[in-house]
């Protein structure tokens, strides 16, 4: 039998330095054979995808070179106002991309020439605007790829001519790529496209000749070049021979003449030899090797009061919160329409929810801002890059807040609707008055968020031209190649604009927030304790003119196959008090709500004050929510308005049905101190104890002056010593002779302060009698049920 021995710690250690030195040397032999190339492939016909392959001419040309130094050119697609930062990083030894020369460039990085081009103008083609040249240009808007050479020329001729002649200042609007500056010009957002000679022939085929060529010449022809690191010394060497071969064998000249493009003249190449580091045979200079600068800080310094920066950060800002407060609201009607009974409108909110959180707001920016080419009539509003950016923003965003507000209303119990309800306030009061305040709180965390996420999402507007903060960067180091001192700016202007609104938006919802505010308690409130005291109101109503305050008739009701109603009748007096008694699933809570509208009747008839109320399987009307004021209402867990003081609580009522506000405070405060709660007018609910407001929710029902107070189990929820302080206020309610319908379980109470008893079970009426007949029945059941209670 073999034993395997653990190898020594000096032969371990050789062991793994052997499989590395196995692994890396293929790995680095390999890298010696690739051509790294950073290209930005959306610039046909210099570089394009097809079929999922780099094609034009510079993936064309560098395969060549590549070819030529036994190399394989391997292409790093970048876009073009990040690809610099991808060379300097070492993502790639070169950029091949169309890049122009120019002086800011050249400080950068160093170019090696390759090719020559110059810019044409293009209009729409049924348009009869013919510029031949950039001073044709005055008072126009001009479409650009993102970083042109010739944008500069544009701003200077714009300054020195068109200014100085009194003709309007060239707009130049710039995009990402030369599609999309084609397709604002066939929008209508500006007049004319300066574009690259050669991509604005291929612009033309790709859109059908809806595009022209305006300009018979070509304009201000530019250098292009290969850019490298200042220090990589061996791969300019490298690739200053590889064209020199290229170029001698012939196969660079059939290459261009195959793209219809040219080699740089000795007089471009002249009047760009400061800018470039080969002379005119092509060959490389001789040049000290720089060392890096570092960060400019200067250059930094100079930037963070940019007024373009000022400016574009208004813009941002001013969007957002625009397009912040329309999404809210358009939102919140997406969210009550997702929530709605109506499947039709539940259906089509649920679908443009879907849709707008599905599409890409780049996308849905692009087509926006396309709309005009398809609808003329639109670039009235459209063809400005704000506007189109607005309403992209409001479509997506309000579909994401729809959920947020979704959750938000939710999360607000159904309790407060069915108060109310009960007050006699329609539905859009109640959201407006009930909900909404209570929901906001809620949804303001998550929607400030979505407010920090709109702030970025503003960067993507600079595919339609916005002038916003990061197009302003990229406007800045497209043409100087400083990225980081410039991408730092950008930072610190997104950060000191997300700063604020957080902050202004905390104080927001601190506001809100109802338990952190202090008591709001006048300085008078010991003369308004003296004044309730001295001045009395009635709780009762004046109008008494049917036999009946109410008439309840072959009530039925079902849920599902169970019928929890059956056949209910029954009359109450003025004056009754009727404890409604029985165990638990007998239908007493029901009964109650079907009598104030809070639960559908399926059959029977509700009389109130002689006139009919509610009938069976009919939808309340306008005249319902008029006379609901005369049912008063006690709900079980209280159901105050949480952002409400206890006096507003009272005062939300009278407010909504426009009576005399004078007289409904002083209503109020009498009612207040009846209940013994005057002292606590001026807090909030979650300030009170649970007996505390029940008391306040009794003072409530009572301040429209109801006909009848209904209660549904007024202290079920109450903690044992909080139960006689609510018992003792209904039991003077029935000494001053109010009407009252009490669903109970405190049966030495019922039998204290009712006239008559209803005993209930299984959805029926058993017996409706005195105290005394009810105590006397012979009735099994009943006397079991009494003495279960009592036990």
């Amino acid at each position: 039998m073999m034993h395997a021995y653990p190898l020594p710690k000096k032969d371990f250690l050789g062991f793994i330095l052997a499989l590395l030195i196995i692994f890396i040397t293929p790995l680095a032999q390999a890298k010696t054979d690739i051509l790294r190339v950073g290209i930005d492939l959306t610039y046909a016909p210099f570089a394009y995808l097809e079929n999922n392959q780099p094609k034009g001419f510079d993936p064309d040309f560098m395969r060549l070179l590549a070819s030529k130094g036994n190399k394989t050119a391997q292409f790093n697609d970048t876009r073009i106002e990040n690809i610099i930062i991808g060379l300097e990083s070492g993502h790639y030894d070169v950029v091949a991309s169309a890049l122009y020369v120019n002086e800011t460039r050249a400080k950068q990085v160093d170019f090696i020439p390759y090719l020559q081009t110059g810019g044409v103008l293009l209009v729409r083609k049924e348009d009869n605007f013919n510029p031949q040249d950039i001073t044709d240009l005055c008072n126009k808007k001009v479409s650009s790829m993102k970083g042109a050479a010739w944008i500069e020329t544009i701003n200077q001729i714009s300054e020195t001519y068109c200014k100085t002649h009194n003709l309007g200042a060239i707009v130049v609007k710039e995009y990402p790529s030369a599609p999309e500056a084609s397709q604002a010009l066939l929008a209508r957002g500006v007049d004319v496209q300066y574009e690259d000679a050669a991509v604005a022939q291929m612009v033309i085929a790709q859109l059908n000749h809806e595009l022209k060529i305006t300009s018979k010449h070509m304009l201000n022809p530019v250098l292009i070049g290969l850019a490298v690191r200042k220090n990589d010394i061996s791969i300019k060497q490298d690739l200053v021979g590889l064209i020199k071969q290229v170029r001698e064998t012939g196969q660079y000249d059939a290459l261009v003449k195959q793209y219809n493009l040219a080699y740089p003249n000795q007089s471009l190449l002249a009047s760009n030899q400061q800018f470039i580091i080969t002379d005119l045979n092509g060959e490389l200079k001789n040049r000290d090797v720089v060392t890096s600068q570092g960060f400019d800080w200067h250059y930094f310094v100079s930037q963070l009061v940019n007024p373009n920066f000022v400016k574009a950060s208004w813009t941002v800002t001013k969007l957002s919160i625009i397009a912040w407060t329309c999404a809210l609201l358009f939102g919140l009607l997406l969210a009550l329409g997702n929530r709605a009974k109506n499947p039709i409108l539940q259906n089509l909110t649920t679908s443009y929810i879907w849709l707008f959180r599905s599409l890409p707001l780049l996308v849905l920016l692009i087509y926006i801002y396309s709309l005009p080419r398809f609808w003329e009539a639109s670039s009235v509003v459209l063809s400005d890059p704000f506007w189109a950016g607005l309403i992209a923003l409001i479509l997506s965003e309000s579909a994401y807040m729809a959920e947020i507000h979704r959750g938000a209303l939710q999360a607000i119990p159904n309790g407060q609707i069915e108060a109310g309800k009960a007050l006699g306030i329609h539905y859009w009061a109640i959201q407006t008055k009930i909900i909404f305040p209570q929901a906001l709180r809620i949804a303001l965390p998550p929607l400030t968020n979505q407010l920090v996420t709109i702030v970025k999402l503003t960067s993507l507007l600079s595919v339609i031209s916005l002038t916003e903060i990061l197009l302003v960067g990229q406007q800045l180091y497209t043409r100087n190649f400083l990225v980081i001192e410039t991408l730092t700016v950008v930072a610190i202007y997104y950060v000191a604009i997300v700063t604020i609104v957080t902050w202004l938006i905390k104080r927001f919802e601190i506001y809100l927030d109802v338990t952190k505010r202090k008591n709001k308690q006048p300085e008078k409130l010991t003369s308004l304790t003296l004044f309730s005291n001295t001045e009395t109101t009635s709780i009762l109503s004046n109008n008494q003119k049917s036999k009946f305050v109410l008439e309840l008739a072959n009530l039925n009701k079902y849920y599902g196959h169970t019928q929890v109603l059956k056949n209910i009748n029954l009359n109450v007096c003025w004056g009754n008090v009727i404890s409604i008694i029985g165990p638990s699933g007998s239908g007493k809570t029901t009964l109650i709500r079907s009598i104030n509208g809070l639960t559908h009747l399926d059959e029977g008839t509700i009389k109130l004050e002689g006139t009919p109320f509610i009938q069976g399987r009919k939808n309340p009307n306008k005249q319902f929510y008029e006379r609901i004021v005369h049912l008063g209402m006690v709900f079980q867990n209280y159901n105050l308005f949480p952002h409400k003081t206890v006096l507003d609580n009272l005062l939300l009522a009278p407010d909504y049905h426009k009576m005399d506000k004078e007289e409904s405070k002083r209503s109020a405060l009498i009612l207040l101190n009846k209940v013994g709660m005057i002292d606590h007018a001026f807090k909030y609910p979650h300030q009170l104890s649970g007996g505390q407001q029940q008391r306040v929710a009794i003072a409530r029902a009572l301040v429209m002056k109801p006909s009848i107070i209904l209660f549904d189990e007024p202290t079920s929820a109450l903690d044992p010593e909080l139960v006689n302080e609510v018992l003792s206020v209904i039991a003077q309610l029935a000494a001053e002779g109010m009407t009252m319908l009490i669903v109970t379980h405190e049966m030495s109470f019922a039998f204290k302060v009712s006239n008559r008893i209803i005993f209930m079970e299984n959805g029926e009426i058993i017996h409706d009698d005195s105290p005394d007949a009810i105590r006397k029945s012979s009735d099994k059941r009943l006397q079991q049920f009494l003495n279960q209670c009592e036990q």
